[in-house]
């Protein structure tokens, strides 16, 4: 509960024991005269426990800069090439690659050519008589030539 409310509950709880009290002993207020009351002016005191907040300072966390470390790079000496004197023979010896090629004998199929002795067949001329029937639907008249023989030579007459 606030402090705001506390108090305006007061004052309602204030007026409304003062509007009790001017209300049941013929108060004047409200009636518009004088109606032969008496004046009653009353006070009541109340007392009540209020709880009154009690506010604990806070420490709130500000953000600050941390140091971060940071990797440096380390020096490692690296070994570097230097000059060596060294001698060379005259002339200088080149080495000559040489191909020789060896022959390799591998066995290779060939055709072998050989006589053989084979009894052969001849062909026969058989004579063969075919006979083919002809059929004739009516008979043809077949002219034969006749041809004579005249000899000029003595002998023959």
């Amino acid at each position: 509960m606030s402090l705001f409310q506390v108090y305006v509950s007061f004052l309602l709880a204030i007026a409304t024991v003062n509007a009790g009290f001017s209300g049941s002993y013929g108060g004047y207020e409200g009636y518009g005269g004088d109606h032969g009351g008496h004046d009653i002016s009353h006070t009541v005191e109340i007392t009540k426990h209020v709880p009154i907040p009690v506010y604990k300072h806070e420490a709130v966390p500000i953000p600050h800069t941390i140091p971060v470390p940071v990797p440096k790079p380390v020096a490692v000496p690296v070994p570097q090439p230097y000059p060596v004197h060294i001698k060379v023979p005259q002339p200088v010896a080149v080495p000559v690659i040489k191909t020789i090629t060896i022959p390799v004998e591998k066995p290779v199929p060939y055709k072998v050519e050989k006589e053989v002795p084979y009894h052969v067949e001849k062909p026969i001329a058989v004579p063969v008589e075919k006979h083919v029937p002809i059929k004739i639907p009516r008979p043809v008249p077949v002219k034969v030539p006749v041809y004579k023989v005249v000899y000029h030579h003595s002998k023959h007459h």
